[in-house]
C-alpha cells in the first residue's frame, strides 16, 4: 500500500503489512482512520501520527471473522461502524467501542462470494452485492 503526496506525486510511505493482495481501502468520515482488507483474511486499521510528515501505522488487525478473502470494506457515515464483505459469502458489521472494533453482527444469505457492502447515507440500511447476481438491502 502506498500513500502519495498529490502535489508532487511522490510516495510518502509504503506499507507492506498485509501478507497477500490488498483488495479495498476505505477512509472513515473524519479522515483519521483508513481500513484495508486483503486475501490474507484480515482488515487493518491505519492511523496517522498527526505530524506534518503524516506517517501511518497499523493500530488494529481485525481477523478471524471471515474464512476467505475479504473483498471490500466501508465505513458508515457516522464512522462508528465498518462493514466487510467476503468471498466466504458473509458480511460482517463491526462497531467501534472504546477505540477497538468488535463484531456487531454477521450477515448470511448470499449464495456466493460477496463483492461489496455499503451503508446508506442515513445508516439505516446496508446494501450488498454478490457473485450470485443479487443485491440485498439489509435493515
Amino acid at each position: 500500500m502506498i500513500f502519495w503526496f498529490l502535489d508532487s506525486m511522490k510516495p510518502l510511505q509504503i506499507l507492506n503489512d498485509h501478507s497477500d493482495r490488498i483488495w479495498s481501502l476505505a477512509w472513515n468520515p473524519k479522515g483519521t482512520l483508513l481500513a484495508s482488507c486483503s486475501t490474507d483474511k484480515t482488515i487493518r486499521i491505519w492511523s496517522s501520527s498527526g505530524s506534518d510528515d503524516q506517517q501511518f501505522k497499523c493500530g488494529s488487525i481485525l481477523q478471524d471473522a471471515h474464512s476467505r478473502t475479504i473483498r471490500s470494506v466501508s465505513f458508515s457515515h457516522c464512522g462508528r461502524y465498518l462493514v466487510s464483505a467476503s468471498f466466504d459469502s458473509t458480511i460482517v458489521v463491526w462497531e467501534l467501542k472504546d477505540g477497538d472494533f468488535e463484531i456487531l453482527s454477521t450477515l448470511e444469505g448470499h449464495e456466493n462470494e460477496v463483492k461489496s457492502a455499503v451503508f446508506s447515507p442515513s445508516g439505516r440500511y446496508l446494501a450488498s452485492c454478490s457473485r450470485d447476481k443479487s443485491v440485498w438491502v439489509w435493515e
